[in-house]
């Protein structure tokens, strides 16, 4: 993701975890989702998902097609207008770079030690597909674009 849009996105997602006073990974996107604070987006029942919405290739799939439609929501909401991330919705990579960057937020990814920054461990930890951790991985540059 281009640097400006990938600043936009971290602040946005700065701005979220604090607001649903997460500390620690998993992210939980399903309960943002579902229950939004008041005057972000409008709140989602995910038992009316039709099942075809839902990725099922990967361990972890499932959670990062929600964090996708998390995304557009916050996009199309007046919380997203706010953080100016409404443009992220308008190309499918940047909206697919931003769900990482909600499931792996980066403050999270540089509290970790290092020799943890690793696809394998980060998709266990953040509960999200490994190709997933490893595109963040490079978003972040912690891993170079040919790995």
């Amino acid at each position: 993701m281009p640097e400006p849009f990938l600043n936009l996105a971290e602040a946005a997602v700065n701005d979220l975890i604090a607001a649903f006073d997460v500390t620690a990974p998993p992210i939980p996107v399903e309960i943002m989702l579902q229950r939004p604070k008041a005057g972000m987006w409008k709140e989602v029942n995910l038992s009316e998902l039709s099942q075809a919405f839902i990725n099922l290739k990967q361990r972890y799939s499932p959670r990062m097609s929600i964090a996708r439609l998390l995304v557009r929501y916050i996009c199309r909401s007046e919380w997203g207008e706010k953080h100016n991330v409404a443009s992220l919705s308008d190309d499918d990579r940047t909206l697919k770079a931003f769900a990482r960057a909600l499931l792996i937020p980066r403050t999270m990814i540089d509290a970790m030690l290092e020799a943890q920054r690793e696809p394998i461990t980060i998709s266990n930890r953040f509960e999200v597909p490994e190709e997933d951790a490893r595109l963040r991985l490079i978003d972040l540059g912690y891993l170079p674009p040919d790995s």
